[in-house]
């Protein structure tokens, strides 16, 4: 009998953007202080970010762009969902487009940013910063757990360079979530006992902020976006 790998193996990890519960992301407050008007939320997934914004008095119309139907999930009423890629389909008629950890999976961020950017009057923008610095001492990024994305996150230039090209101007720029980093120890696989390898990792951590006592490292870029 053929088996898939679906059927033996984990192939996905439940990163919680399917439903928000109490986690409420860092760039939904921002949207609503941002946005202009009606939305286009593109990689909307199950609609989370109209369910915040109408609790907190947002009354807009919301269109929401996802490849896929999420199985198992209730869409809110008054969120219009749409089944497609971005890239191949006429956008509806909005004041402010969305784009939140979306750039990071797609093959063309700068074709995917430009046409937001024609077809609104600002773009939203959050994504993943690549913090190469940590990786250096062992420090493992929530994000580089997800297979799906294109890329290894973004550095400050690059969101820049990236706005630039796409023919964009950045007004507003933020960084959130200090990272509470995980690390992996290359000798977790030595004969040493479990809560030994768990000490170390804790001393490991102490070393490592006396190398970064004076900074903070963030996991998300987030920012605002408008046409030059």
């Amino acid at each position: 009998m053929k088996m898939r790998i679906n059927d033996v193996v984990k192939t996905q990890f439940d990163f919680g953007w399917k439903k928000w519960g109490k986690n409420i992301p860092g760039y939904a407050e921002p949207t609503l202080k941002h946005q202009k008007g009606d939305i286009l939320d593109i990689g909307c997934a199950t609609c989370e970010l109209y369910v915040y914004l109408r609790k907190n008095g947002w009354n807009g119309n919301y269109y929401g762009i996802d490849i896929k139907r999420y199985p198992g999930y209730d869409y809110p009423d008054g969120a219009h969902l749409i089944i497609g890629d971005p890239m191949e389909m006429e956008f509806p008629p909005v004041d402010t487009i969305v784009l939140y950890n979306i750039l990071e999976h797609v093959d063309d961020p700068v074709g995917l940013l430009e046409k937001a950017l024609d077809s609104s009057k600002n773009v939203l923008i959050n994504i993943p910063k690549r913090n190469e610095e940590l990786w250096e001492y062992g420090v493992v990024e929530f994000h580089q757990l997800d297979k799906t994305h294109k890329n290894c996150g973004f550095s400050t230039e690059e969101v820049y360079t990236l706005c630039d090209i796409a023919g964009g101007r950045l007004v507003d720029y933020e960084e959130f979530i200090e990272i509470k980093p995980t690390f992996g120890l290359a000798s977790w696989n030595s004969n040493l006992p479990k809560y030994v390898m768990i000490l170390l990792n804790r001393i490991s951590f102490a070393i490592l902020n006396l190398f970064f006592s004076s900074r903070k490292f963030y996991s998300d870029i987030w920012c605002e976006v408008v046409k030059k």
